[in-house]
């Protein structure tokens, strides 16, 4: 019997259970229910949403992964045709409506009271959550946008139970959200699959020495300007489970404080990941290899380490597949430790097990090699 099967069995045992308590929320509205999102807020949230508006990042991956698509009707601009694999899991996605959306943009209300949206996956902006709460629509915060923990220090402090916990409880929250058997069944599956490969990671990489570590350091793609970056407690601890030690900036204003040249220099990174943010990472990879560039005397430009952040529904980074991005990296940064790890295979199998999707080992290349393209019509090989 499979892992998925077994987890719907539980479910619904647990659901019965449930149910044989008796009515522990006399009061409250059959058909809505209170839930808390990330930010401690607490909300009432339709029991059954049918009209999901997945708005941030990650989030409509999200709800593709734990089985909800077909409650949702509309994403951010760009998402329903900037990712191949995200049309060919879904192909429903090119019909969803879209709106504009970021961090700091100003929510047009009207664009969601005209479609019926019933439940919103929005950002951590108070003064824009307050227009969904003035017409009665929640929106749900999945995501943070500077995080909870103050530094770099305190990331490091956590246990690993805490770090799988923190990095797994927005999928727990969504599927909540969501509310089917298919859903916590499938939340259950892709969160023992975290357990399992992050606590490998971890026993792998724990007695490693600083020296043993090489340096890493993570840039964002703002047109060929490599020095945008995130402040360090925001992948620190991701970086040491793959077994590398992470320069950055400790903080800095807005999400991607720059450093300078001479910092990067003083750096020396021996390996240079190019973040997919501003869209243009192939441009930046080019010009630091291209003869005579003046980082041509980094350790990672001369020893040819540097890579792109592979992209699949959605930047691989982002949303459910972080540690599949951690399998990938820790190949990358620990090459003889991970030397029995098939990333190929191992895209393949959790895009079977997660998406029900066939990827052949093409397509997964193609993941690897940041499979985002928005003018290319990218279709499956026949």
């Amino acid at each position: 019997m499979s892992k998925k099967i077994i987890a719907v069995l539980l479910a619904a045992v647990f659901c019965f259970a449930l149910s044989a308590c008796g009515d522990q929320n006399a009061g409250q509205n059959a058909d809505t229910r209170v839930i808390t999102d990330l930010v401690g807020r607490e909300l009432t949230i339709p029991n059954d949403p049918q009209r999901i508006a997945a708005m941030t990042g990650p989030s409509y991956e999200m709800v593709f992964m734990l089985e909800g698509k077909d409650k949702m009707c509309m994403t951010k601009s760009g998402h329903t045709t900037n990712y191949p694999l995200a049309l060919l899991t879904n192909p429903d996605l090119a019909n969803y409506e879209t709106v504009g959306a970021n961090p700091s943009s100003a929510v047009n209300i009207e664009d969601y009271l005209s479609r019926d949206i019933d439940l919103v996956i929005y950002y951590s902006n108070d003064n824009e959550l307050k227009k969904f709460d003035a017409v009665g629509i929640p929106a749900v915060v999945l995501t943070l946008n500077d995080g909870l923990l103050a530094d770099a220090e305190s990331v490091m402090a956590q246990s690993l139970d805490q770090y799988i916990e923190a990095s797994t409880v927005a999928a727990k929250t969504l599927s909540e959200i969501i509310n089917t058997e298919e859903s916590r069944a499938e939340y259950e599956a892709w969160y023992n699959y975290n357990v399992e490969k992050i606590t490998m990671l971890a026993e792998r990489t724990a007695n490693l020495t600083d020296e043993q570590r090489p340096v890493v350091y993570w840039g964002n793609t703002w047109g060929e300007n490599v020095l945008a970056s995130y402040a360090l407690k925001n992948r620190i601890y991701e970086i040491n489970l793959a077994g590398g030690r992470l320069v950055g900036p400790v903080s800095g204003n807005g999400s991607f404080p720059e450093v300078t040249s001479e910092q990067l220099f003083e750096w020396d990174p021996e390996i240079i990941l190019v973040d997919n943010h501003g869209n243009f990472p192939e441009l930046v990879i080019k010009s630091m290899y291209k003869e005579n560039s003046k980082w041509s005397t980094l350790s990672a430009v001369k020893n040819k380490q540097l890579y792109r952040i592979p992209a699949g529904v959605f930047f691989m980074d982002k949303g459910t597949t972080t540690t599949l991005m951690l399998i990938w990296l820790a190949t990358v940064i620990q090459p003889e430790l991970f030397n029995d790890i098939d990333v190929l295979a191992e895209i393949q199998y959790y895009y079977q097990e997660f998406y029900e999707y066939e990827m052949t080992r093409e397509e997964a290349q193609k993941v690897l090699d940041g499979w985002y393209d928005s003018n290319e019509d990218w279709k499956k090989p026949e």
